[in-house]
């Protein structure tokens, strides 16, 4: 799992990083959160045979 939680930190940072582009600064915490959540998530529907659309304004 460490792999998983490393592969997530990246996924944040990178949307981190992205959203200042635009002036939006995100902490980086807020955005692991949001991002484990939205993976948990995620996980949570797939092994329900569900899915999730995901829109982010």
């Amino acid at each position: 799992m460490p792999a998983a939680h490393s592969r997530l930190s990246d996924v944040a940072a990178s949307w981190t990083r992205l959203r200042a582009e635009d002036g939006e600064v995100i902490d980086a915490e807020i955005a692991d959160a949001i991002v484990g959540d939205l993976a948990a998530l995620v996980s949570s529907a797939r092994r329900q045979n569900q899915s999730v659309y995901c829109w982010v304004a």
